[in-house]
């Protein structure tokens, strides 16, 4: 059965479980999300990068949801609308989910539910996202919501350590 959930954009009140999922999480997030980790590495940092957020959504910049399970009231996730380009009408998605709630739907379904605000809310055009090709769960929900490789980008992603990797990127129209 798959957990029940909800989105909404982040809020002021969502410091300390920003925190706390971002903290118990840091391990597997170093990897694929360094901006969150180094944002969210202490509750006076995660005050600013939620501020950040927030002002990011007032100018049409950038839309980060919480994800919220309906059973604990927890903030189980991210799921990020980003690099927003209204001239050509393309962004790029990034999502991570808590450890525990993994493979159970929830980001899947959240991507959908992304989907349809992109192309509803905002009226873009195109989405993107960037995986690692080590990163079995995001290249199933890529495919699964049709989006399609089209490039391999060599050095294409810095982690939180410096390393840099080669990146897939898949595109799909809203």
């Amino acid at each position: 059965m798959q957990t029940q959930f909800s989105i909404a954009l982040l809020e002021k009140k969502d410091k300390i479980p920003l925190f706390e999922l971002v903290q118990s999480n840091a391990k597997r997030l170093h990897q694929y999300f360094p901006i969150t980790v180094r944002g969210v590495c202490s509750l006076t940092a995660t005050e600013d990068y939620i501020n950040k957020k927030i002002r990011a959504v007032a100018a049409k910049e950038n839309f980060t949801f919480k994800i919220i399970a309906h059973d604990s009231q927890s903030m189980i996730g991210l799921l990020i609308i980003k690099k927003i380009d209204w001239q050509t009408k393309e962004c790029e998605f990034a999502y991570f989910i808590d450890e525990t709630y993994e493979g159970k739907g929830i980001t899947s379904a959240g991507i959908s539910k992304l989907i349809s605000y992109a192309k509803e809310e905002l009226t873009l055009k195109k989405a993107i996202v960037r995986i690692g090709k080590d990163n079995p769960g995001s290249l199933r929900i890529a495919e699964k919501h049709n989006f399609i490789l089209t490039k391999r980008v060599k050095d294409g992603h810095k982690d939180f350590h410096g390393n840099i990797m080669d990146v897939l990127h898949f595109e799909r129209v809203l």
